[in-house]
Protein backbone atom coordinates (compact mmCIF):
# COMPACT_ATOMS: atom_id res chain seq x y z
CA UNK A 1 0.00 0.00 0.00
CA UNK A 2 3.15 2.19 0.96
CA UNK A 3 4.36 1.70 -2.66
CA UNK A 4 0.87 2.60 -4.32
CA UNK A 5 0.52 5.60 -2.01
CA UNK A 6 4.19 7.22 -3.22
CA UNK A 7 3.51 6.25 -6.77
CA UNK A 8 0.21 8.29 -6.45
CA UNK A 9 2.09 11.13 -5.15
CA UNK A 10 4.90 10.52 -7.88
CA UNK A 11 2.16 11.47 -10.41
CA UNK A 12 1.26 14.92 -8.84
CA UNK A 13 4.82 15.97 -10.48
CA UNK A 14 7.29 15.10 -7.29
CA UNK A 15 10.15 12.13 -7.48
CA UNK A 16 10.49 11.59 -3.87
CA UNK A 17 13.14 9.71 -2.15
CA UNK A 18 13.54 7.33 0.95
CA UNK A 19 17.31 8.49 1.61
CA UNK A 20 18.16 9.75 5.50
CA UNK A 21 19.04 13.59 5.73
CA UNK A 22 22.23 13.42 5.64
CA UNK A 23 22.75 11.78 2.07
CA UNK A 24 21.89 15.18 0.99
CA UNK A 25 22.71 17.50 3.12
CA UNK A 26 26.19 17.34 3.84
CA UNK A 27 29.74 17.74 1.52
CA UNK A 28 28.74 19.78 -1.59
CA UNK A 29 25.72 18.97 -2.59
CA UNK A 30 25.09 22.30 -0.56
CA UNK A 31 26.61 24.17 -2.85
CA UNK A 32 26.33 21.99 -5.90
CA UNK A 33 22.55 21.45 -6.75
CA UNK A 34 22.30 17.28 -6.94
CA UNK A 35 20.35 18.12 -10.07
CA UNK A 36 23.05 19.75 -11.93
CA UNK A 37 22.07 23.43 -10.30
CA UNK A 38 25.80 24.90 -12.09
CA UNK A 39 23.94 24.55 -14.94
CA UNK A 40 20.88 25.87 -13.63
CA UNK A 41 19.71 29.47 -13.75
CA UNK A 42 18.71 31.38 -10.50
CA UNK A 43 14.94 31.27 -12.20
CA UNK A 44 14.45 27.66 -12.92
CA UNK A 45 15.53 26.59 -9.65
CA UNK A 46 12.90 29.02 -8.22
CA UNK A 47 10.14 27.78 -10.17
CA UNK A 48 11.65 24.27 -9.22
CA UNK A 49 11.54 24.76 -5.62
CA UNK A 50 7.57 26.14 -5.97
CA UNK A 51 6.42 23.47 -7.27
CA UNK A 52 7.99 21.03 -4.69
CA UNK A 53 6.57 22.92 -1.65
CA UNK A 54 3.01 23.42 -3.25
CA UNK A 55 3.40 19.08 -3.35
CA UNK A 56 4.30 19.22 0.53
CA UNK A 57 1.82 21.58 1.86
CA UNK A 58 -1.08 20.42 -0.22
CA UNK A 59 -0.18 16.42 -0.82
CA UNK A 60 -0.32 13.95 2.14
CA UNK A 61 -0.06 15.88 5.31
CA UNK A 62 -2.72 18.10 4.24
CA UNK A 63 -5.13 15.09 3.64
CA UNK A 64 -4.25 13.22 6.85
CA UNK A 65 -4.55 16.80 8.56
CA UNK A 66 -7.88 17.18 6.99
CA UNK A 67 -9.13 13.84 8.40
CA UNK A 68 -7.91 14.07 11.61
CA UNK A 69 -9.80 17.22 12.31
CA UNK A 70 -12.83 15.39 10.77
CA UNK A 71 -13.41 18.27 8.33
CA UNK A 72 -12.75 15.29 5.70
CA UNK A 73 -13.79 12.03 6.18
CA UNK A 74 -12.93 8.69 4.06
CA UNK A 75 -14.25 4.62 3.48
CA UNK A 76 -12.97 1.82 0.85
CA UNK A 77 -10.45 0.45 4.06
CA UNK A 78 -7.75 1.51 1.90
CA UNK A 79 -4.85 4.01 2.47
CA UNK A 80 -6.84 7.23 2.61
CA UNK A 81 -9.51 5.79 4.97
CA UNK A 82 -6.83 3.59 7.27
CA UNK A 83 -4.83 7.19 7.28
CA UNK A 84 -8.06 8.82 9.05
CA UNK A 85 -7.78 6.20 11.45
CA UNK A 86 -4.35 6.85 12.72
CA UNK A 87 -2.88 3.89 10.87
CA UNK A 88 0.39 5.62 9.96
CA UNK A 89 4.00 5.29 11.18
CA UNK A 90 7.67 5.50 10.58
CA UNK A 91 7.60 2.35 8.53
CA UNK A 92 3.74 1.71 8.36
CA UNK A 93 1.83 0.24 5.56
CA UNK A 94 0.22 3.54 5.29
CA UNK A 95 2.79 5.91 4.90
CA UNK A 96 6.35 7.09 6.64
CA UNK A 97 5.80 10.42 5.47
CA UNK A 98 9.44 9.64 4.14
CA UNK A 99 8.93 11.40 1.00
CA UNK A 100 7.48 14.49 2.56
CA UNK A 101 10.23 14.46 4.88
CA UNK A 102 12.77 14.28 1.44
CA UNK A 103 10.81 17.16 0.57
CA UNK A 104 11.57 19.42 3.05
CA UNK A 105 15.76 19.17 2.53
CA UNK A 106 16.20 18.22 -1.45
CA UNK A 107 14.24 18.25 -4.91
CA UNK A 108 13.15 22.07 -4.23
CA UNK A 109 13.57 21.99 -0.39
CA UNK A 110 15.98 23.73 1.67
CA UNK A 111 18.77 23.12 -0.42
CA UNK A 112 17.52 24.77 -3.59
CA UNK A 113 16.15 27.53 -0.95
CA UNK A 114 19.92 27.87 0.29
CA UNK A 115 20.94 28.12 -3.20
CA UNK A 116 18.58 30.63 -4.31
CA UNK A 117 19.23 32.67 -1.49
CA UNK A 118 23.17 32.28 -2.10
CA UNK A 119 22.97 33.66 -5.89
CA UNK A 120 20.64 36.40 -4.94
CA UNK A 121 23.07 37.77 -2.46
CA UNK A 122 25.64 37.21 -4.82
CA UNK A 123 23.75 39.33 -7.57
CA UNK A 124 22.34 41.51 -5.29
CA UNK A 125 18.80 41.04 -5.87
CA UNK A 126 16.81 42.10 -2.76
CA UNK A 127 13.56 40.58 -3.77
CA UNK A 128 14.77 37.10 -4.67
CA UNK A 129 16.36 36.97 -1.54
CA UNK A 130 13.26 38.34 0.91
CA UNK A 131 10.60 36.09 -1.20
CA UNK A 132 13.38 33.31 -0.97
CA UNK A 133 13.74 33.51 3.27
CA UNK A 134 10.06 34.17 3.27
CA UNK A 135 9.62 30.64 1.90
CA UNK A 136 12.68 29.23 3.99
CA UNK A 137 10.53 30.13 7.11
CA UNK A 138 7.34 28.68 5.40
CA UNK A 139 8.52 25.63 4.94
CA UNK A 140 11.28 24.67 8.24
CA UNK A 141 7.92 25.87 10.42
CA UNK A 142 5.68 23.23 9.10
CA UNK A 143 8.38 20.82 9.42
CA UNK A 144 8.45 21.71 12.89
CA UNK A 145 4.86 21.87 13.57
CA UNK A 146 4.46 18.84 12.18
CA UNK A 147 8.25 16.64 13.37
CA UNK A 148 8.77 19.29 16.57
CA UNK A 149 12.38 19.39 17.00
CA UNK A 150 14.20 18.96 13.21
CA UNK A 151 17.52 19.08 11.75
CA UNK A 152 18.43 22.78 10.50
CA UNK A 153 21.53 24.36 11.95
CA UNK A 154 23.71 21.94 11.81
CA UNK A 155 22.88 20.40 8.08
CA UNK A 156 25.69 21.71 7.13
CA UNK A 157 28.11 20.82 9.64
CA UNK A 158 27.48 17.09 10.28
CA UNK A 159 26.54 13.90 8.74
CA UNK A 160 24.32 13.14 11.79
CA UNK A 161 22.70 16.55 12.34
CA UNK A 162 21.29 16.96 15.95
CA UNK A 163 17.55 18.09 15.81
CA UNK A 164 16.82 21.60 16.57
CA UNK A 165 14.44 22.01 18.93
CA UNK A 166 11.02 23.60 18.06
CA UNK A 167 10.95 26.74 20.04
CA UNK A 168 15.00 27.12 17.97
CA UNK A 169 13.30 26.68 14.60
CA UNK A 170 10.32 28.71 15.82
CA UNK A 171 13.28 31.28 16.47
CA UNK A 172 14.63 30.81 13.18
CA UNK A 173 11.42 31.50 11.54
CA UNK A 174 10.93 34.67 13.08
CA UNK A 175 13.75 36.09 12.33
CA UNK A 176 14.03 34.63 9.09
CA UNK A 177 10.94 36.63 8.24
CA UNK A 178 12.08 39.91 10.07
CA UNK A 179 15.28 39.44 7.75
CA UNK A 180 12.94 39.11 4.49
CA UNK A 181 10.43 42.32 5.77
CA UNK A 182 13.97 44.09 5.69
CA UNK A 183 15.00 42.99 2.23
CA UNK A 184 11.70 43.48 0.74
CA UNK A 185 11.46 47.24 1.37
CA UNK A 186 15.12 47.91 -0.23
CA UNK A 187 14.52 49.12 -3.40
CA UNK A 188 17.77 50.05 -5.72
CA UNK A 189 17.80 48.68 -9.66
CA UNK A 190 18.76 45.24 -8.77
CA UNK A 191 15.87 44.59 -6.51
CA UNK A 192 14.03 42.74 -9.62
CA UNK A 193 13.03 39.06 -8.27
CA UNK A 194 11.44 36.43 -9.97
CA UNK A 195 8.23 39.02 -11.81
CA UNK A 196 6.29 36.17 -13.48
CA UNK A 197 8.36 33.64 -11.90
CA UNK A 198 6.53 34.08 -9.24
CA UNK A 199 3.51 32.39 -9.31
CA UNK A 200 2.06 33.68 -6.73
CA UNK A 201 2.14 37.13 -6.67
CA UNK A 202 4.12 37.49 -10.13
CA UNK A 203 0.97 38.85 -11.52
CA UNK A 204 0.38 41.41 -9.84
CA UNK A 205 0.50 44.95 -11.58
CA UNK A 206 3.42 46.23 -10.27
CA UNK A 207 6.60 45.21 -8.33
CA UNK A 208 5.96 47.61 -5.57
CA UNK A 209 2.62 45.83 -5.20
CA UNK A 210 4.36 42.34 -5.52
CA UNK A 211 6.83 42.99 -2.60
CA UNK A 212 4.34 44.62 -0.75
CA UNK A 213 2.09 41.34 -0.69
CA UNK A 214 5.12 39.42 0.57
CA UNK A 215 5.58 41.59 2.95
CA UNK A 216 2.38 41.29 4.01
CA UNK A 217 2.35 37.69 3.74
CA UNK A 218 5.66 37.55 6.29
CA UNK A 219 3.38 39.65 8.84
CA UNK A 220 0.67 37.24 8.90
CA UNK A 221 3.18 34.40 9.03
CA UNK A 222 4.66 35.85 11.99
CA UNK A 223 1.30 36.32 13.98
CA UNK A 224 0.79 32.71 13.13
CA UNK A 225 3.60 31.50 14.83
CA UNK A 226 3.48 34.05 17.68
CA UNK A 227 0.34 31.68 18.20
CA UNK A 228 2.28 28.30 18.14
CA UNK A 229 3.96 29.63 21.29
CA UNK A 230 0.73 30.65 23.62
CA UNK A 231 1.07 27.07 25.14
CA UNK A 232 4.27 27.13 25.86
CA UNK A 233 4.37 30.46 27.16
CA UNK A 234 1.40 29.86 29.69
CA UNK A 235 2.79 26.72 30.56
CA UNK A 236 6.11 28.62 31.63
CA UNK A 237 7.98 26.53 29.17
CA UNK A 238 9.67 29.91 27.75
CA UNK A 239 11.03 32.14 30.37
CA UNK A 240 10.37 35.42 30.51
CA UNK A 241 7.60 35.40 28.07
CA UNK A 242 4.17 35.52 29.15
CA UNK A 243 1.24 34.25 26.82
CA UNK A 244 -0.18 37.98 27.24
CA UNK A 245 2.92 38.78 26.01
CA UNK A 246 2.63 36.04 22.78
CA UNK A 247 -0.93 37.22 22.06
CA UNK A 248 0.60 41.14 21.77
CA UNK A 249 3.41 39.91 19.68
CA UNK A 250 0.83 38.44 17.59
CA UNK A 251 -1.56 41.43 17.31
CA UNK A 252 1.31 43.49 16.28
CA UNK A 253 2.41 41.17 13.61
CA UNK A 254 -1.41 40.33 12.44
CA UNK A 255 -2.01 44.71 12.37
CA UNK A 256 0.94 44.46 9.13
CA UNK A 257 -0.62 41.30 7.98
CA UNK A 258 -2.74 40.65 4.67
CA UNK A 259 -4.86 43.90 4.76
CA UNK A 260 -6.94 43.08 1.45
CA UNK A 261 -10.67 41.40 2.10
CA UNK A 262 -11.22 40.78 -1.34
CA UNK A 263 -8.57 38.35 -0.92
CA UNK A 264 -6.49 39.03 -4.11
CA UNK A 265 -3.39 39.53 -2.38
CA UNK A 266 -3.97 36.47 -0.43
CA UNK A 267 -0.72 33.23 -0.51
CA UNK A 268 -2.73 31.29 -2.68
CA UNK A 269 -0.33 28.92 -4.56
CA UNK A 270 -1.56 29.11 -8.60
CA UNK A 271 -1.73 26.30 -10.44
CA UNK A 272 -2.39 25.55 -14.09
CA UNK A 273 -3.79 23.44 -16.55
CA UNK A 274 -0.92 20.13 -17.52
CA UNK A 275 -1.93 17.62 -15.25
CA UNK A 276 1.65 17.97 -13.44
CA UNK A 277 0.80 21.83 -12.17
CA UNK A 278 -2.73 21.12 -11.29
CA UNK A 279 -3.89 21.70 -7.61
CA UNK A 280 -3.14 18.51 -5.58
CA UNK A 281 -6.41 18.02 -4.71
CA UNK A 282 -7.61 17.82 -8.29
CA UNK A 283 -4.57 15.25 -9.10
CA UNK A 284 -5.19 12.90 -6.54
CA UNK A 285 -9.26 12.62 -7.42
CA UNK A 286 -8.06 12.35 -10.95
CA UNK A 287 -4.91 10.63 -11.51
CA UNK A 288 -4.19 8.55 -7.87
CA UNK A 289 -7.01 5.96 -8.27
CA UNK A 290 -7.96 6.54 -4.54
CA UNK A 291 -9.96 9.56 -4.97
CA UNK A 292 -13.08 8.26 -4.47
CA UNK A 293 -11.92 7.02 -0.80
CA UNK A 294 -11.89 10.80 0.28
CA UNK A 295 -14.95 11.91 1.59
CA UNK A 296 -16.19 14.98 2.73
CA UNK A 297 -16.10 14.81 6.88
CA UNK A 298 -19.59 14.57 8.68
CA UNK A 299 -18.65 16.79 11.71
CA UNK A 300 -17.82 19.83 8.98
CA UNK A 301 -20.93 19.71 6.98
CA UNK A 302 -23.44 19.49 9.45
CA UNK A 303 -22.01 22.50 10.66
CA UNK A 304 -21.91 24.46 7.88
CA UNK A 305 -25.64 23.51 6.73
CA UNK A 306 -26.77 24.31 10.15
CA UNK A 307 -25.55 27.82 9.77
CA UNK A 308 -26.55 27.83 5.70
CA UNK A 309 -23.00 28.55 5.09
CA UNK A 310 -22.67 29.96 1.55
CA UNK A 311 -19.39 28.01 0.81
CA UNK A 312 -20.93 24.78 1.09
CA UNK A 313 -20.90 24.35 -2.75
CA UNK A 314 -17.52 25.17 -2.96
CA UNK A 315 -15.79 22.38 -0.86
CA UNK A 316 -18.24 19.13 -1.15
CA UNK A 317 -20.17 17.60 -3.95
CA UNK A 318 -23.51 17.20 -3.86
CA UNK A 319 -24.74 13.38 -2.56
CA UNK A 320 -26.76 11.26 -4.49
CA UNK A 321 -29.96 12.57 -3.25
CA UNK A 322 -29.27 15.96 -4.16
CA UNK A 323 -27.97 17.75 -0.97
CA UNK A 324 -24.85 17.46 1.41
CA UNK A 325 -23.88 14.92 3.47
CA UNK A 326 -20.49 13.80 5.09
CA UNK A 327 -19.10 10.46 6.63
CA UNK A 328 -17.68 9.73 10.18
CA UNK A 329 -15.24 7.36 11.70
CA UNK A 330 -17.05 6.81 14.61
CA UNK A 331 -19.11 5.44 13.48
CA UNK A 332 -18.97 5.43 9.57
CA UNK A 333 -21.98 6.12 7.66
CA UNK A 334 -24.64 3.51 7.17
CA UNK A 335 -26.18 4.90 3.98
CA UNK A 336 -23.10 5.52 1.71
CA UNK A 337 -25.87 7.84 -0.66
CA UNK A 338 -25.92 10.20 2.11
CA UNK A 339 -22.01 11.42 1.69
CA UNK A 340 -21.00 13.68 -0.06
CA UNK A 341 -17.57 13.58 -2.27
CA UNK A 342 -15.47 14.92 -4.23
CA UNK A 343 -15.31 13.50 -7.70
CA UNK A 344 -17.15 16.87 -8.92
CA UNK A 345 -14.09 18.66 -8.88
CA UNK A 346 -16.27 21.37 -6.50
CA UNK A 347 -14.08 25.05 -6.76
CA UNK A 348 -12.03 24.11 -4.36
CA UNK A 349 -10.78 21.07 -5.80
CA UNK A 350 -10.62 22.74 -9.42
CA UNK A 351 -7.45 21.87 -11.51
CA UNK A 352 -6.58 25.38 -11.37
CA UNK A 353 -7.88 26.69 -8.38
CA UNK A 354 -5.12 28.32 -6.25
CA UNK A 355 -4.48 26.75 -2.53
CA UNK A 356 -4.81 29.18 0.32
CA UNK A 357 -1.86 29.07 1.94
CA UNK A 358 -1.90 32.27 3.94
CA UNK A 359 -5.02 34.50 4.14
CA UNK A 360 -6.87 37.97 5.02
CA UNK A 361 -9.26 35.76 6.53
CA UNK A 362 -6.94 33.88 8.81
CA UNK A 363 -4.90 37.14 9.63
CA UNK A 364 -8.94 38.56 10.83
CA UNK A 365 -9.26 35.37 13.03
CA UNK A 366 -5.66 35.29 14.38
CA UNK A 367 -6.72 39.05 15.66
CA UNK A 368 -10.15 38.07 16.90
CA UNK A 369 -8.76 34.96 18.97
CA UNK A 370 -5.32 37.60 20.30
CA UNK A 371 -7.89 39.95 21.36
CA UNK A 372 -10.90 37.87 23.02
CA UNK A 373 -10.93 37.64 26.78
CA UNK A 374 -11.22 34.27 27.38
CA UNK A 375 -7.59 33.35 24.77
CA UNK A 376 -5.38 36.05 26.74
CA UNK A 377 -7.15 36.84 29.87
CA UNK A 378 -7.82 40.16 31.55
CA UNK A 379 -6.22 41.79 29.03
CA UNK A 380 -8.31 41.31 26.12
CA UNK A 381 -10.97 43.32 24.84
CA UNK A 382 -14.44 41.25 23.51
CA UNK A 383 -15.70 44.13 21.42
CA UNK A 384 -12.28 44.45 19.18
CA UNK A 385 -12.34 40.83 18.52
CA UNK A 386 -16.17 41.09 17.95
CA UNK A 387 -14.76 43.19 15.02
CA UNK A 388 -12.13 41.47 13.57
CA UNK A 389 -14.56 37.64 13.64
CA UNK A 390 -17.33 40.12 11.74
CA UNK A 391 -14.62 41.46 8.94
CA UNK A 392 -14.21 38.26 8.00
CA UNK A 393 -17.63 37.05 8.22
CA UNK A 394 -18.60 39.38 5.72
CA UNK A 395 -16.27 38.19 3.04
CA UNK A 396 -16.66 34.11 3.39
CA UNK A 397 -15.59 33.78 0.15
CA UNK A 398 -12.71 35.69 0.01
CA UNK A 399 -10.21 32.86 1.18
CA UNK A 400 -11.29 30.85 -2.09
CA UNK A 401 -10.85 33.63 -4.06
CA UNK A 402 -14.13 34.25 -4.58
CA UNK A 403 -17.35 36.30 -3.55
CA UNK A 404 -19.99 35.26 -1.54
CA UNK A 405 -22.89 36.72 0.19
CA UNK A 406 -21.93 38.01 3.55
CA UNK A 407 -22.42 35.86 6.81
CA UNK A 408 -24.71 36.97 9.72
CA UNK A 409 -23.08 39.46 11.73
CA UNK A 410 -22.35 37.71 15.35
CA UNK A 411 -23.91 40.48 17.86
CA UNK A 412 -23.72 40.87 21.88
CA UNK A 413 -20.77 37.42 22.22
CA UNK A 414 -18.40 37.57 24.98
CA UNK A 415 -16.18 35.07 26.91
CA UNK A 416 -15.66 31.59 25.79
CA UNK A 417 -19.18 31.88 23.54
CA UNK A 418 -16.90 34.23 21.01
CA UNK A 419 -13.78 32.56 21.36
CA UNK A 420 -15.51 29.16 19.93
CA UNK A 421 -17.31 30.79 17.16
CA UNK A 422 -13.82 32.69 16.53
CA UNK A 423 -12.10 28.83 16.20
CA UNK A 424 -15.07 27.25 14.58
CA UNK A 425 -15.29 29.82 12.06
CA UNK A 426 -11.19 29.31 11.84
CA UNK A 427 -12.00 25.64 10.99
CA UNK A 428 -14.24 26.36 7.97
CA UNK A 429 -12.22 29.01 6.96
CA UNK A 430 -8.55 26.66 6.73
CA UNK A 431 -10.48 23.63 5.34
CA UNK A 432 -7.48 21.61 3.33
CA UNK A 433 -5.32 23.61 5.50
CA UNK A 434 -2.75 21.90 7.55
CA UNK A 435 -2.49 24.89 9.91
CA UNK A 436 -6.12 23.13 10.58
CA UNK A 437 -4.79 20.64 12.83
CA UNK A 438 -2.49 23.01 14.65
CA UNK A 439 -5.52 24.94 15.55
CA UNK A 440 -6.84 22.05 16.65
CA UNK A 441 -3.80 20.80 19.18
CA UNK A 442 -3.68 24.50 20.54
CA UNK A 443 -7.43 24.98 21.36
CA UNK A 444 -9.08 21.90 21.10
CA UNK A 445 -11.64 23.60 19.28
CA UNK A 446 -13.82 22.09 17.09
CA UNK A 447 -14.72 19.63 20.02
CA UNK A 448 -14.12 16.47 17.67
CA UNK A 449 -14.23 13.03 19.19
CA UNK A 450 -10.61 11.07 18.50
CA UNK A 451 -11.69 7.73 16.29
CA UNK A 452 -12.10 4.97 18.26
CA UNK A 453 -10.33 1.68 18.28
CA UNK A 454 -7.89 3.38 15.97
CA UNK A 455 -4.54 1.43 14.58
CA UNK A 456 -2.11 3.45 17.16
CA UNK A 457 -4.51 2.66 20.48
CA UNK A 458 -4.53 6.11 21.33
CA UNK A 459 -7.39 8.11 23.07
CA UNK A 460 -6.35 11.45 21.36
CA UNK A 461 -5.94 13.06 18.02
CA UNK A 462 -2.49 12.98 16.99
CA UNK A 463 -0.54 15.83 17.53
CA UNK A 464 2.74 15.21 14.89
CA UNK A 465 4.35 12.83 12.36
CA UNK A 466 6.72 9.96 13.16
CA UNK A 467 9.94 10.27 11.98
CA UNK A 468 10.69 8.23 8.84
CA UNK A 469 12.55 5.07 9.70
CA UNK A 470 15.22 6.16 6.79
CA UNK A 471 16.30 9.28 8.47
CA UNK A 472 16.59 6.97 11.47
CA UNK A 473 18.53 4.14 10.04
CA UNK A 474 21.39 7.33 8.83
CA UNK A 475 20.88 9.53 12.30
CA UNK A 476 19.95 7.11 14.88
CA UNK A 477 22.05 8.82 17.74
CA UNK A 478 19.14 12.00 17.30
CA UNK A 479 15.88 10.07 15.91
CA UNK A 480 14.32 8.22 18.57
CA UNK A 481 12.52 5.26 18.23
CA UNK A 482 8.96 5.47 16.98
CA UNK A 483 7.87 3.10 20.70
CA UNK A 484 9.10 6.69 22.18
CA UNK A 485 7.63 9.10 20.46
CA UNK A 486 4.35 7.19 20.73
CA UNK A 487 4.56 6.73 24.56
CA UNK A 488 5.52 10.14 24.50
CA UNK A 489 1.93 10.72 23.50
CA UNK A 490 2.71 12.22 20.01
CA UNK A 491 2.76 15.45 21.16
CA UNK A 492 5.26 18.28 19.70
CA UNK A 493 7.54 21.06 22.49
CA UNK A 494 5.03 23.35 22.11
CA UNK A 495 2.32 21.42 22.62
CA UNK A 496 1.98 21.33 26.34
CA UNK A 497 -1.41 22.23 28.08
CA UNK A 498 -4.50 21.11 25.78
CA UNK A 499 -6.56 18.40 27.59
CA UNK A 500 -7.81 17.27 24.27
CA UNK A 501 -4.84 15.64 23.31
CA UNK A 502 -3.50 13.93 26.28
Amino acid sequence: MLRKTRLAIVSLGLALGGAGCNSFLTGDKLSNDPNNSTDATLLTLFVAMQGAQSAFHEGTIAMMSCEWVQACGATSARFVELAGRYDYGNASNIGANSGDWTTLYTGGGLIDLRNIKTAATATGDSVYLGIAKIWEAFTIGRAADLWSGIPYSQTTTTATPDTDSQFAVYAAVQALLSQAITELTVDTVHTHGPLSGDIVFGGLATQGAQRAAWIATAWTLKARYWLHLVNAAANGKLPGLTAAQVYDSAIAAATNGISDPTGAHDFRMAHFGPQNQQNMWAQFQQFSGFGSDLEAGKPLVDYMKARNDPRIPLYFCKNKGGGYGGDAFNPPAVNADSVSNYACLPPRFAPTAGAPYVTYAERELILAEANSTTARGAGGNDAVSLTHLNNELAVPGSASGTTLPAMPTVLAVTGPALLDSIMMEKWVVMFQNIESLMDYRRTCLPAITPVAGNFLGVSFVPGRLFYPQSERNVNPTHIPLESEELSAGLRTQSDVTTTCHL
